[in-house]
């Protein structure tokens, strides 16, 4: 019965968790599409998300890219995007299994964006280190967090 009751809630989670982290990436899609915009994509407007040009800017700026870098950059995080819209209209794959592939799709982008930087700009990219909640890690369990929630 509880672990029935975990359970439950662990798919739960897992579904939050998958929708919170795409809800950018599906708010900038609408935003570079075409110019046809109805008053429900107004309303998803009011709250900004950066566009692939304003991540390829500001990661300019911190790491300090050249043009190439940053045209290779913009490849990297459009082939990204173009994986995370197709991998949402797959409707066959089971919540668990869209954040596995999101992961995957993550890792990939990272690993293709240390490839493009020199030692020094790899010393200052962290591509984590803004998703991370003080106190927490990226390999916190389920059950750490349901300990950590219940303690407050």
């Amino acid at each position: 019965m509880k672990s029935e009751f975990l359970g439950k809630r662990r798919r739960a989670f897992v579904l939050a968790l998958l929708v919170f982290s795409l809800m950018p990436l599906l708010a900038s899609a609408g935003r570079q599409s075409s110019g046809d915009v109805t008053p429900r994509h107004q309303r998803q407007r009011q709250y900004k998300t950066a566009s692939i040009d304003d991540r390829v800017k500001s990661l300019a700026k911190l790491l300090d890219l050249d043009e190439k870098q940053q045209s290779e950059l913009k490849g990297v995080l459009w082939s990204r995007h173009e994986q995370v819209i197709k991998m949402l209209r797959a409707e066959s794959q089971s919540p668990v299994d869209r954040v596995k592939q999101l992961r995957a799709i993550n890792d990939n982008s990272v690993e293709r964006i240390t490839a493009l930087l020199n030692e020094e700009q790899k010393k200052k990219y962290n591509p984590a280190g803004h998703l991370e909640a003080p106190g927490t890690s990226p390999k916190a369990s389920l059950e750490d967090w349901l300990k950590t929630t219940k303690q407050k």
